[in-house]
């Protein structure tokens, strides 16, 4: 129950933590995606939703910490998102690269809960680049949120 546990975040709050099985994708999640935010963990877009939410769910992380290892997911692996208002798995769908401006890599107009994790590419890049790597996972459980 998201009203019991504090209320819908705000930028800065950390919400939970996101890991994916068999990689090193391991980190606090953080609701916001300034550098105060990537410093710690990830951060989720804030233009976006949060998981149960029912909308799309865009987080982002460095290549060359949190996200490094992003490199590794395959199709069919398990995305879970843990917040102190339940746990939420998501089933990885696909992958893209694209530039940083390509509004078409993700679909915030989606009548499904999805998540979309985001990094700079090339993997590892110790600098801020044009490209993104974008991995796509769709909702498999967790519990709706009832918003306000």
């Amino acid at each position: 129950d998201l009203a019991a546990t504090g209320g819908y975040p705000q930028p800065g709050d950390k919400l939970g933590r996101i890991s994916i099985e068999g990689t090193q994708v391991d980190c606090d999640l953080y609701y916001g995606d300034s550098d105060a935010e990537f410093d710690k963990g990830a951060g989720l877009y804030t233009g976006t939703g949060i998981p149960g939410e029912g909308r799309t769910i865009i987080s982002g992380a460095h290549t060359n910490t949190y996200y490094r290892d992003l490199e590794s997911v395959e199709e069919g692996d398990e995305i879970l998102v843990s917040t102190r208002y339940g746990d939420y798995k998501y089933r990885v769908t696909g992958t893209r690269v694209a530039t940083d401006t390509d509004t078409t890599a993700y679909d915030l107009e989606a009548d499904h809960e999805n998540l979309v994790l985001y990094t700079c590419y090339p993997f590892g890049a110790l600098y801020e680049t044009p490209m993104r790597y974008f991995l796509f996972g769709r909702l498999v459980s967790g519990p709706t949120v009832e918003l306000p």
